[in-house]
Order: structure tokens, then sequence, then C-alpha cells
């Protein structure tokens, strides 16, 4: 009599439940004899001890645990590439930034007046706005009292172009009709600007420069007293 089990795993390449147990367990002519003494779910109950004694399937706990680590490393992950990609953390290039943020700053005095093209002690005058490159500045002329470097002798005039006061977060307090110690840097077409909106302009209070709130550099006793001046 032909073996009906036997015949089924061998064509079948993808064995039922029964065909596995009894080849995980047993051949599958102990399988049948088992059948014939304790019946069939006995038997597949034996088989299925033989299964479980050489390979468990992972618990349903042990499942979801790894699931959730796999989670919380893909999101840290995530976040480390927000942070290297984000402009706004520091070293990285910034490229949502302001102008103003990309002035240079001078930590010391000599830095300061190295960087100035021209250093006087000045009057400014009226201006009047002009829009550029869809910048708005103001350009006023400023008569000059003292030279302490550049080629601008007293007397003179030089034109001065500015971030109009009170037009964004950073600009100089300048005033017409006041005096102060302009820091410039020269502009195509000879007209001057201030070195930075923070260090370019000092004010004149009872003979003294006097800088800014944002500004801790003092002038050098050369160049005040050139600009018949003190600290």
């Amino acid at each position: 009599m032909i073996n009906v089990k036997s015949l089924v795993k061998q064509v079948n390449p993808v064995p039922d439940e029964t065909t596995t147990a009894a080849a995980d367990g047993m051949s599958a002519r102990a399988y049948d004899e088992l059948v014939g003494l304790v019946g069939a779910e006995a038997a597949e109950r034996q088989a299925g001890q033989g299964r479980g004694a050489r390979s468990r399937r992972p618990s349903r706990r042990g499942v979801l645990v790894a699931a959730v680590a796999c989670t919380a490393a893909t999101v840290v992950a995530g976040v480390a590439v927000l942070a290297l990609q984000d402009p706004k953390q520091p070293g990285g290039g910034d490229g949502g930034g302001s102008g103003l943020a990309d002035e240079p700053y001078f930590a010391k005095t000599a830095e300061l007046e190295a960087a100035s093209v021209l250093i006087v002690r000045a009057r400014l005058g009226a201006g009047h706005e002009e829009t550029v490159d869809g910048l708005t500045e103001t350009v006023a002329t400023a008569e000059v009292v003292a030279t302490a470097k550049g080629g601008s002798p007293a007397g003179s005039e030089i034109e001065l172009a500015y971030t109009t006061p009170g037009s964004g977060p950073e600009t100089a307090e300048l005033a017409a009709g006041k005096e102060y110690v302009l820091l410039l840097d020269e502009l195509d077409g000879g007209r001057f600007t201030l070195i930075n909106t923070t260090q370019g302009a000092y004010g004149i209070e009872g003979g003294h420069a006097v800088a800014g709130g944002d500004n801790d550099v003092t002038l050098s006793p050369g160049v005040l007293k050139a600009l018949r001046l003190t600290s």
C-alpha cells in the first residue's frame, strides 16, 4: 500500500503543517505508526514537541521590543541629520541670514583703525534716501572738522551712505547737525560708508569720543589727539 503522506511530501514543494511536523519530529513511517497507536491529534502534539525543542518562535513581546528599539534608533538618526543640516546651528552656513550679520566686527583698536580707509571727525548734514539693489539707504554730506587717517582735510566735504536709522534691527544712530568720529570704508564712485554699523560711528560729547552700547573698543590715543578729542 502506498504511503500517502510520503507521496504528498515528495510532490508538495511547500509542505503543510502535518507534513512539516512529521519531518521535524520523526520519519514519515514512524509518524504513520504513531497515528495508528495514539490518534492523529496526539501524534501531532508529539511531533510539535520535537520541533519546539529545536526552534522556538520569538515571543510577541520580544518582537514589539525590537520594533520599538529600531524606531527609536531611526528617530535619533533623523534628528542628528536635521541638526547637521540646520542652517541655524553654529558653524553651519547660514543661508537665510541678513547682510548685517555678515559685517566684520573688530575686537581690538588696532584692527578697527587699520581696516578703516578714512577716520575723520565730521558734522553730518541733511540727507536723502536712495534705493540701491532693493535696499534703502540715506546719503548725506559730512563736513570734515579734523582728519586722523586718509586724504580728506579739514573743511572739505565727503559723501556718506549709511543704512537709514530705524529701517532695520541694526542701524547706526546718526542725526543731521551732530558731530561724529567716523571710521569709513570707500565705495565705488567716491562715496564712503561706515566700516560697520556698530563701530563705524562714535558720538562726541564734551570733547570725548563715546562708543555705542554694543561697542567696547576705544579709539587709540593717536587718533583721538589728531581729532582733538579725549577718550
